[in-house]
């Protein structure tokens, strides 16, 4: 009876990651008609994780955002609200102008900004 019941939460946790990556792709897919696309992560240990989807004009002005935040399945990819036409630049700014606690809140979304400005500049090795 217990191999049966772990057999069926192994399957859930299957068919919930395999929602989790179609969310994922789709939003990639949305975004990555907008612009360039940076993606970051953060995880949590007791406080829900993110994903955070970036995309920018060749100028790095910032064309679409969308985020993935919470424990389940159910939470969707949702636009991330007031960052639509600000730079990449400024928006870094922004959030290195927070107190260090509130940094490490948007800790996914400096990395898609590092990530698109290591597109938009990319340095010689």
């Amino acid at each position: 009876m217990i191999f049966i019941a772990l057999l069926v939460i192994l399957l859930l946790q299957a068919i919930a990651t395999y929602i989790q990556i179609q969310q994922y792709k789709q939003a990639v897919r949305r975004l990555r008609k907008l612009g360039n696309v940076g993606i970051g992560s953060k995880k949590g240990r007791l406080t829900p994780g993110n994903i955070v989807v970036i995309a920018c004009n060749s100028a790095g002005v910032i064309t679409g955002g969308e985020v993935l935040e919470g424990y389940t399945v159910f939470n969707g990819f949702r636009e991330v609200r007031g960052i639509i036409g600000k730079t990449i630049y400024e928006l870094r700014s922004e959030y290195l102008a927070l107190p260090v606690k509130k940094q490490k809140a948007y800790k996914a979304h400096m990395q898609a900004l590092d990530a698109l400005d290591m597109r938009l500049n990319p340095t010689e090795v």
